[in-house]
């Protein structure tokens, strides 16, 4: 009989209309609970016993509307389902182990990570449970012998060519046993015997799902889940003589194995069982998914590409397209740029063939399709099949959060590769499709809840969670690093939603956990080395993109001798957009004091961070390069002889502090107390931030507490007074930021201070500290910007002294020079060293905004984030004379408007910084500026300013000239540089001379 208007209903909403009137029809049997008759009543023993089939009717329609991509709906007909299921005194029985599965599923593409775990573990704890179940079923007619099945109109050529086992979905099994008061007396699960008729081969196939999944959510911690080794352990084929029966729990088998990350046995069990006879069966296509996905986790995933498209076409002739979006998925992440075009061509024909079939597979497989076409170059196509996925989500009956944020993923590659980028300051095309990836995997809400969406952020919670308890262990140390690492390219093929939200998530928990393992062993180089890690993982975590593009950036503008040796290998292997990216920066560049076209520079510099936005989308795993690390296995090689490293680094309340000098590393721990007291206490000695009074001491009472400073930090400060070296760097981390360490005592002996024993370098990192640097041009023009800084009431005195700064040195120039004014970010091609006497403020909360000059405002490319962009070409050094800190104020801070300052400059190509704690400006300042400026192109920052101390030092200075001064330091007699305020607050980072 035909029923017209039923037939123009959409799928989905004939299968809703299917699951009213199966509860309608079957709702009687839902007050089937035994009450009285105990064992007769079908085994239930008090518990529920659903008349039909095993699984339930609404199991069989919940899975064609999640088929039909309306998530929502799916995940409550599921609930139908599950309350369908059949239950007695022991719990649900095996026919729940499907639903468990399927609802894992939903859960999953919603993007509720801890409900997927809860369910696919109901799934596996019912399997074991029940172990042992599948040798009591009839597999003599699990094949319907001599029924064939033509293949459906829909399929593509290559499904609609495989052999397919048509099986039962109708098996007998026996259950219970007969109750004896001996049977009653062993205890366990207790069931009186019966034969029941049930769909074994869904029920295997939902095992399958929930071990499959299970592993992709746990990842690597798999291997340490109790579940899944005892699941593995669970499923046996031995005694079973059925052909098809050994492939079923085959497959089965090697799904336990992959979820127990047993990925050699489980391969093997795939190729042995996947097929039978040349033909496939309804565990094929799982089983052929996870042979894919375990291929994936391979160092060169061979055959992971076939095993992909294979997964595509058994699914679609078993119609289960469900893993078909998920294999197009694996294979365009595989894909080189010739296979890319066939894995666009096939989900385009996939994609178009399931558009009334599943609209969860059409979807999934346009999205998957779009991204092959961008690797195969095939833009337009590209902008074509992603134009057919948003048709699809858009629909208010189709809700895939999961698969729409690889679109976002998707969309964002797209975009770079027509020439748009990440933006500073604007949002672009690349910008609106890579938040709304992030923010599924960030910020995803389902209900008003917020949930854990990614695996690898999941597995990092589990982590936090489980490491407090295991700290010390090798495994925990082993987990950690692989947390606090770049995410490897298995997971760039299967997931770049996933591995890029494991790129930027913070991982300053698992980098603190790895120090605090490394502070309890004795082994001081690898403190060293995890120092590094922590303080370098702070900053890249404040860049876009963790620091992607700018290791893009990296990559392309450094020297060959300047990169690490994965930068090397990865810039020799001819990816097309590497080498575009350095041959446009290597065109752009413009010749020291040579003209330029602006407009052309600009065009090219919006070229390269297109180029650089593509590289850091796309698979490429990228060697961390900003700022660069130390190598972990020999992290102090670099240390030139005759230069000691002090490195600080506040985890948890303690500091852990390194000394490295002639090879060898030691470390010790201690709390940090009191320290910030006793900072904040020498810089009010000193006068710093100092409110009421003078500013200037009466006395030297500040050495006193810079002693109980040095004591608190150095268990043997002595070690200092016969000290084999002359050259000290010092990285610095929390309040340490703010002191001064030029004040701190040899000895409580002697008079002498660190400042004057040794050139004290500070760093951000220890890796900024040990870069290796290109030599200097041959331009050495000093640039000054100056504003009201020296003499701020009065104008005309202000600028002489600046003029004064200038003439020092011949060729300088005072900046601006007037129209047409160099862009700052260009200030490279004018000058090789830029002099900032101005206030320079920095708001924490946009760090990177901040204006390094006090014209070109006007300019985003001005700031410090426009710096670090292409194309940007900076000076080689830079001296921020009034760079305001949190030193000044009442309460320290954590130091980072220093560190990020540094950090930033640095990783932009400016080789040297001097940068003020508290600005002090003045004449005092003038006489340092000035003799550093005649110095500095000559030998260098260090030494230039080393001089310039000295001699301001030995000047003598006039109250009235210093605006620092509080009135009542106008009556002092008799004034000096030698008071520490003037000369202490000035900090020096430039990298060692160091071979590359």
């Amino acid at each position: 009989m035909d029923f017209p208007l039923i037939d123009r209903l959409t799928p989905a909403v004939r299968y809703r209309l299917l699951i009213l009137l199966v509860l309608f029809a079957l709702a009687p049997a839902s007050r089937c609970f035994a009450q009285s008759g105990g064992l007769g009543n079908f085994g239930t023993l008090g518990g529920f016993e659903p008349r039909g089939q095993y699984p339930s009717q609404e199991y069989f329609a919940a899975l064609e509307i999640y088929r039909d991509g309306d998530l929502e709906d799916a995940t409550e007909a599921f609930e139908i389902a599950l309350r369908r299921t059949r239950r007695d005194i022991n719990g649900r029985w095996i026919d729940a182990i499907p639903v468990y599965a399927m609802l894992g599923e939903c859960y999953w593409h919603l993007g509720a990570l801890p409900k997927v775990r809860e369910n696919v573990d109901m799934a596996l704890q019912l399997a074991i449970r029940h172990r042992g179940w599948q040798t009591r079923v009839d597999w003599d007619s699990a094949i319907r012998q001599g029924v064939q099945r033509s293949p459906q109109q829909w399929l593509w050529p290559e499904a609609a060519a495989i052999n397919r086992i048509v099986t039962a979905d109708r098996l007998k099994m026996s259950s219970g046993e007969r109750l004896t008061e001996q049977s009653i007396a062993r205890g366990g699960a207790i069931e009186e015997f019966n034969i029941k008729t049930l769909d074994v081969i869904e029920i295997m196939r939902g095992l399958a799902i929930a071990c499959y999944r299970k592993r992709i959510l746990m990842g690597p911690l798999a291997q340490t889940d109790p579940l899944a080794s005892e699941m593995a352990e669970a499923i046996k084929t031995g005694g079973i003589p059925q052909p098809i029966a050994r492939s079923l729990l085959g497959c089965v088998r090697a799904s336990t194995r992959f979820s127990n990350k047993d990925d050699k046995r489980a391969l093997d069990d795939t190729v042995k069982y996947g097929t039978l006879g040349g033909g496939v069966h309804p565990l094929t296509p799982i089983a052929l998914l996870l042979q894919a996905s375990a291929l994936a986790e391979s160092d060169r995933a061979d055959g992971m590409l076939a095993g992909a498209l294979a997964t595509v076409h058994a699914s679609g002739a078993m119609e289960q397209p469900e893993w078909i979006g998920e294999a197009l998925q694996l294979a365009a992440g595989i894909a080189s740029e010739k296979e890319a075009v066939a894995v666009r061509v096939t989900a385009e024909r996939v994609g178009t063939a399931l558009a009334r079939k599943s609209r969860l597979a059409a979807v999934h497989s346009f999205v998957a399709g779009a991204d092959a076409a961008i690797t195969a170059g095939d833009l337009d196509g590209a902008t074509m099949l992603i134009g057919q996925a948003k048709s699809f989500a858009d629909r208010r009956d189709v809700l895939q959060p999961r698969i729409s944020a690889y679109g976002g993923y998707v969309a964002a590659r797209l975009a770079a590769a027509r020439g748009d980028a990440f933006g500073f300051g604007k949002s672009t095309t690349v910008d609106q499709a890579y938040a709304s990836m992030q923010s599924f995997a960030f910020e995803n809400n389902i209900n008003k809840r917020k949930f854990v969406s990614m695996p690898s952020l999941y597995q990092m919670n589990l982590i936090g969670q489980a490491v407090g308890s295991r700290i010390g262990t090798s495994s925990s140390d082993e987990f950690l690093e692989y947390y606090s690492s770049n995410p490897p390219q298995s997971l760039w093929r299967r997931d770049p939603v996933d591995a890029l939200a494991f790129s930027t998530i913070d991982r300053s928990a698992a980098l603190n956990a790895r120090l605090a393992i490394a502070g309890a062993s004795t082994d001081g180089s690898k403190v060293l080395a995890r120092s590094d890690a922590l303080l370098a993982g702070r900053f890249s975590q404040t860049l876009p993109m963790a620091g992607r593009i700018a290791s893009a950036r990296h990559l392309a503008r450094s020297e060959q001798d300047a990169l690490p040796a994965d930068a090397v290998a990865l810039r020799g292997k001819g990816i097309p957009a590497i080498n575009r990216l350095r041959q446009s920066v290597l065109d752009s560049r413009v010749p020291a004091g040579a003209e330029f076209d602006r407009d052309a520079l600009t065009k090219a510099g919006i070229v390269q961070e297109s180029l650089a936005s593509t590289i850091a989308l796309s698979r490429l795993s990228l060697p961390q390069l900003t700022p660069p690390r130390l190598d972990p296995k020999a992290p102090a090689e670099k240390l030139p002889a005759g230069t000691a490293m002090v490195t600080f680094a506040v985890s948890n309340n303690r500091i852990y502090t390194t000394f490295t000098f002639d090879g060898n590393t030691n470390a010790w721990i201690s709390p940090i107390g009191r320290l910030p007291a006793g900072i904040t206490s020498v810089l009010r000695s000193i006068g710093v931030g100092k409110s009421r009074g003078g500013k200037l001491p009466e006395d030297d009472s500040w050495r006193k507490d810079a002693a109980t400073i040095m004591r608190l930090l150095f268990p043997e400060p002595s070690s200092f007074h016969d000290a084999p070296f002359d050259s000290l760097i010092i990285v610095p981390d929390g309040p340490l930021w703010y002191l001064p360490f030029e004040l701190l005592p040899i000895d409580e002996t002697s008079p002498a201070l660190l400042g004057e024993k040794f050139q004290i370098r500070y760093a951000a990192t220890p890796g900024l500290a040990l870069q290796w640097a290109a030599a200097a041009s041959e331009n050495q023009t000093v640039g000054l910007v100056a504003s009201r800084f020296f003499a701020p009431r009065e104008l005309d005195i202000n600028q002489s002294i600046a003029q004064s700064i200038v003439d020092a040195t011949e060729g300088s120039v005072m900046l601006p020079t007037g129209e047409p004014t160099v862009p700052s970010p260009y200030l490279g091609t004018a000058v090789e060293h830029l002099i900032v006497a101005a206030p320079v403020i920095m708001d924490i909360k946009v760090p990177f905004a901040m204006n390094i000059v006090p014209y070109d405002k006007a300019n985003s490319g001005a700031t410090l984030g426009g710096w670090m962009r292409f194309p940007s070409q900076v000076p080689r050094s830079v001296s921020l004379a009034g760079f305001r800190s949190l030193a000044e104020s009442g309460r320290l801070g954590d130091g980072r408007e220093l560190f990020l300052t540094l950090a930033a400059l640095q990783t932009a190509g400016v080789r040297d910084v001097l940068i003020s704690r508290w600005a002090v400006g003045g004449e005092s300042t003038a006489i340092a500026l000035r003799d550093f400026a005649q110095e500095l192109p000559f030998s260098g920052m260090a030494q230039a300013w080393t001089r310039a101390k000295m001699v301001l030092r030995r000047s003598d200075l006039v109250p009235d000239a210093e605006p620092l001064l509080a009135n009542a330091d106008e009556d002092r007699e008799i004034l000096t540089g030698e008071e520490p305020l003037f000369w202490s607050g000035y900090l020096l980072a430039s990298p060692v001379e160091t071979s590359p």
